[in-house]
């Protein structure tokens, strides 16, 4: 009872944090019988509470012991049924104590439960996989004698737009089942051999699910060119991913072909960045020049639904803009750590906006009684909600007519923009060029507009 009402809380404040939650390959994860799934691990507590909001059936989640003394986050792992882990980092005395984790994982799994584990065995700021430990492997053995059967081993692959931001996009990518069946006499046999080639199988599975690159400016970088590239954005990221995993591959590759003209095409990259900047437009906006009628839309559109609900949009931004600014505050004072950042975001904002409607529902009750409370906590929510909508489509419409000032006839900002633009795509089909074509082990990049 208690683990539903905490998820369906914990999800509807994932879906206000994140514009969009995808999730391709949810619809395979098994309902029932022992599973172990295994994650990439780039942003603290959110990567756990995705899981707990897609993953139609129970988990029970490895954490580092330090959280479980901790007030609040420790009373809910321990009420979904965390189990600690006591890494080495932490507390080299404590981890003689795995041996009970580790026992506690084969109980859960032999009830035929569900397992989260993270084998990076931290969480960190690249969009890429870290070196994996073996925990995953060792819960996988000491359960696979159970009597329901050995654990199904699912990869998930959680991939941010912009981790760090409020109303960005998430992909979260379930990959087929790792193998690992046929390892359980090789682990028999000769202990640590079996785990060594499932932790392998399981390396390789999570890659595929990653961009696999050192920074996210480096990630930017590639997503920004094959926009360019291809001549136009996906809406979705999960139908952008099988392209966007194209042109990775083709970047690694040409880094070993011409590694001068690569880095040269990235130079050029930013400097049409700062191009942008210094006219105080956007990509988004230089592609609405192209097709003013689209801008004018957007524009016609944008303004006719913050008309419609300028009223309450206006009592929820006077309500929420004081916790809206103190997440902010917040994150600022106390992330060290930029794979922090939103989570403490995301636990600020949780905080901050409960106490605004306990205060706002409180002061209701007082003035007008049972009636005004109830009141405020229909309306609140719901004008905090039309305060985030206008405030995006507010986004839209300042780009639209940036879009159509771009437009006007003798515009020499938009002439060079397009100048520059145009320069980029032909080193970039350049450097296309030099890729061997499929079927020759290469994985040259679509073919431009």
């Amino acid at each position: 009872m208690f683990y539903g009402i905490f998820r369906a809380f914990l999800g509807l404040t994932l879906s206000i944090f994140y514009r969009r939650i995808e999730a391709p390959g949810l619809e395979a994860v098994p309902r029932e019988g022992p599973l172990l799934i295994v994650a990439n691990h780039g942003n603290a507590l959110l990567d756990p509470v995705l899981l707990l909001k897609l993953v139609p059936r129970r988990i029970s989640f490895l954490a580092k012991h330090t959280l479980f003394p901790m007030p609040v986050i420790g009373f809910f792992l321990k009420a979904i049924g965390g189990i600690p882990v006591y890494r080495r980092q932490d507390d080299p005395g404590q981890a003689s104590r795995n041996a009970g984790m580790l026992d506690a994982c084969r109980e859960v799994l032999a009830r035929g439960g569900a397992i989260s584990v993270f084998p990076e065995g931290k969480s960190h700021d690249r969009p890429r996989l870290e070196p994996l430990r073996s925990g995953a492997a060792r819960i996988y053995f000491r359960a696979a004698g159970a009597e329901r059967g050995p654990a199904r081993v699912l990869p998930v692959g959680i991939n941010y737009e912009q981790k760090g931001s409020f109303r960005s996009r998430v992909l979260v990518l379930f990959g087929p089942p790792v193998p690992a069946e046929d390892l359980i006499p090789l682990e028999a046999a000769e202990p640590g051999k079996g785990a060594e080639e499932l932790m392998r199988r399981i390396e390789i599975s999570l890659r595929a699910l990653v961009p696999g690159v050192e920074t996210w400016e480096e990630l930017e970088f590639i997503r920004e060119i094959q926009h360019l590239y291809l001549g136009y954005r996906e809406r979705s990221l999960a139908r952008e991913a099988w392209t966007l995993r194209r042109f990775l591959d083709g970047y690694r590759r040409l880094q070993e072909i011409d590694p001068v003209a690569t880095l040269a095409v990235r130079r050029r990259w930013e400097a049409y960045r700062r191009l942008l900047r210094r006219f105080s437009i956007t990509e988004s906006e230089v592609e609405l020049a192209a097709a003013p009628r689209r801008a004018l839309r957007f524009l016609l559109q944008s303004a006719a639904f913050a008309l419609l609900v300028l009223p309450l949009a206006a009592l929820g931004a006077f309500v929420h803009f004081l916790p809206y600014r103190a997440c902010g505050w917040f994150e600022r004072r106390l992330s060290r750590d930029p794979d922090m950042a939103a989570t403490i975001k995301w636990i600020a904002g949780i905080a901050l906006f409960l106490l605004t409607y306990l205060f706002v529902g409180a002061a209701a009750f007082l003035v007008g009684g049972p009636g005004a409370a109830l009141v405020c906590i229909v309306v609140i929510p719901a004008s905090g909600w039309a305060a985030l909508r206008v405030a995006e489509n507010q986004q839209r419409l300042a780009q639209s007519a940036r879009a159509l000032r771009l437009a006007l006839p003798g515009g020499h900002a938009l002439e060079r923009i397009r100048r520059e633009r145009a320069g980029i795509l032909d080193d970039v089909a350049a450097l296309a060029r030099k890729l061997p074509v499929d079927g020759e082990g290469g994985v040259r990049p679509p073919a431009g507009p």
